[in-house]
């Protein structure tokens, strides 16, 4: 009797256009019964439309708590993986600082140029260039010339710009050349364009016998991959 009942129920919602895995979860029958038993029961072109349509939308029913139960652990496990790997890195000890610095030139600093120089729009890896500058060769401030590199879209910021830069890394205004700025028409659509700020490059003046010590530091690092 219970097993009518269930078939009338699905006969019933079926008509109304649900779909067959509504039915069987709203009535706690398996998807084949349901299926079995609304075989006959033919759908108005609305209807299945309609239930192709939600089939195609990602959030229909249950699908947007999945998703953002999905999202939460995926958000959850990035986050234990971050503090997990700032755990591992710790403190640099000089000596660490010394060959995080030497790769980190290695990638990206300047090596067809007669002076140390650095460039990157990340005020972080600025920061820690000019770190190992200080901590590992005892360079400072009066030894830097900067120069902010701008798409020409952007020049009536750079009053603003340069002085982000210039409190991001602590260099002052005054060690700031003329800017550079870059005619060319943007490929990339930026959301908000106002947290542009360009890249910051960074010389060390009087350096040229620095930079040939360097590239040796890089030989070195080579060296290890044999």
């Amino acid at each position: 009797m219970a097993r009518s009942l269930e078939k009338i129920e699905a006969i019933k919602l079926r008509k109304q256009g649900l779909s067959i895995k509504f039915i069987a979860k709203k009535i706690n029958v398996s998807v084949s019964s349901v299926s079995t038993w609304v075989r006959d029961v033919v759908l108005t072109k609305d209807q299945f439309d309609k239930l192709a349509e939600n089939a195609r939308n990602p959030y229909y029913g249950n699908r947007l708590k999945y998703i953002n139960k999905i999202k939460k652990l995926t958000n959850q496990k990035i986050d234990r993986l971050k503090k997990e790997g700032i755990k591992d890195v710790g403190s640099l000890s000089k000596r660490e600082l010394f060959l995080v610095g030497v790769a980190l030139y290695w990638g990206e600093g300047f090596k067809k140029d007669s002076q140390v120089g650095f460039a990157n729009s990340d005020p972080k890896m600025i920061k820690l260039f000019l770190k190992w500058l200080d901590k590992c060769f005892r360079y400072g401030v009066n030894d830097f010339s900067v120069r902010v590199t701008l798409n020409i879209s952007h020049a009536d910021r750079i009053n603003e710009v340069q002085n982000y830069w210039s409190k991001e890394v602590e260099i002052p205004i005054s060690n700031f050349r003329k800017p550079f700025y870059q005619n060319v028409k943007w490929q990339k659509v930026y959301e908000h364009p106002n947290e542009y700020f360009g890249v910051l490059r960074v010389k060390v003046l009087k350096s040229k016998d620095f930079l040939r010590k360097i590239y040796g530091f890089i030989e070195g690092l080579r060296l290890q991959a044999d």
